[in-house]
């Protein structure tokens, strides 16, 4: 089975044995190279880069595990510094101590030296110092970028299980309106909400949609809610522009065709109506809905509806940046106007 690069990183970045195993192989194969003496790699090349790297491993998870987490994670910048140079300092002595006064009781017969002084030695800590530090910080960051993408997700799931129920309410109302009146386009329309529901079970769980699907789906709910609605006082819905090839989330667009049916026809407005027109652009969609304000409902009720609340949270986790959204309480009506930057085949919630 082929393991992609993406799924590949986020083994390592899960697995901080395999973390600590790649960096410090890697680290013993490239000063084994830096420090031979000869073209060739010797078993006492080996030897020296094995001791070398003993102090530098030290000091490395000395930093990691005591002084990164006492003073750097609780923001002791200026104590954290010099403790870094103390302990750069430390690591340089115990080098050169190590190579000067206890290799030769250690390995008899190699007659090791420290090749470097101080300063040098203490150049080499400095950059695995900083070099370890970073890719811990990076490693917290990827995690936590992980963890928000995840959390996107139930939230998302959580969003729309709210949704889909207010949805399934107001489809049943209309279809019950219809039976209450005997009227014989009952099973056809058990049959479009029976499509409905499939819509809402199968396609609300991916995270994106082909974008003519949910239109249409609007469009049989429009249907269904026309059949409870006065000829005079119908919705009125149009579609401009080519909805073929692009994806959008769904239902991010019903929870506001909802509102206003329940204001615009509902309301008690003398003169009620609904227009609603969705424009398709090349790379964007704009949503344009108008309808009529009741006089029995309060100032600001649109933006509280638990079914925009909830579009509104979905669309700032699904398409940061990519959306705006104005909502307008006018004195006799309520305007909507959606804009959202859409892509084409988008299968998957960014950075997921």
């Amino acid at each position: 089975m082929t393991i992609s690069f993406k799924n590949s990183i986020q083994i390592i970045i899960r697995n901080r044995v395999l973390q600590h195993i790649l960096f410090w192989s890697l680290s013993f194969l490239i000063l084994t190279n830096i420090l031979k003496v000869s073209v060739d790699i010797k078993p006492i090349d080996v030897i020296y880069s094995a001791i070398f790297l003993v102090p530098i491993i030290a000091v490395v998870y000395f930093n990691l595990r005591i002084l990164m987490p006492l003073f750097f994670e609780r923001q002791k910048y200026a104590m954290y510094s010099l403790m870094i140079l103390a302990l750069i300092a430390a690591g340089s002595g115990f080098y050169l101590i190590l190579f000067d006064k206890w290799i030769d009781y250690i390995f008899e017969g190699y007659y090791f030296i420290a090749f470097y002084s101080f300063w040098d030695i203490s150049l080499y800590f400095a950059i695995y110092l900083v070099l370890t530090s970073l890719l811990h910080l990076a490693r917290g960051w990827f995690l936590l970028q992980e963890m928000e993408t995840e959390k996107q997700k139930a939230e998302l799931k959580a969003l729309q299980t709210q949704i889909n129920p207010h949805f399934l309410f107001n489809s049943l109302n209309s279809i019950y309106s219809l039976a209450r009146k005997s009227s014989k386009q009952v099973p056809d329309k058990i049959v479009q909400l029976s499509d409905l529901l499939r819509h809402i079970i199968y396609d609300t769980d991916r995270d994106f949609i082909p974008l003519e699907k949910e239109i249409r789906m609007i469009s049989n709910y429009i249907e269904l809610q026309n059949l409870r609605t006065p000829e005079n006082n119908q919705i009125q819905f149009s579609v401009e522009g080519d909805v073929k090839g692009k994806s959008i989330a769904p239902m991010v667009m019903l929870p506001f065709v909802e509102n206003s049916f329940k204001h615009g026809l509902k309301g008690g407005a003398d003169n009620a109506f609904v227009n609603i027109r969705i424009k398709v652009f090349a790379k964007s969609l704009n949503l344009e809905i108008e309808n009529s304000k009741g006089k029995a409902v309060e100032p600001g009720s649109l933006h509280r509806g638990i079914g925009v609340e909830n579009v509104k949270k979905r669309l700032d986790l699904i398409y940061p940046g990519r959306h705006k959204l104005k909502i307008k309480d006018e004195d006799n009506a309520f305007k909507v106007h959606l804009r959202i930057e859409l892509t084409e085949n988008e299968t998957e919630l960014p950075g997921s």
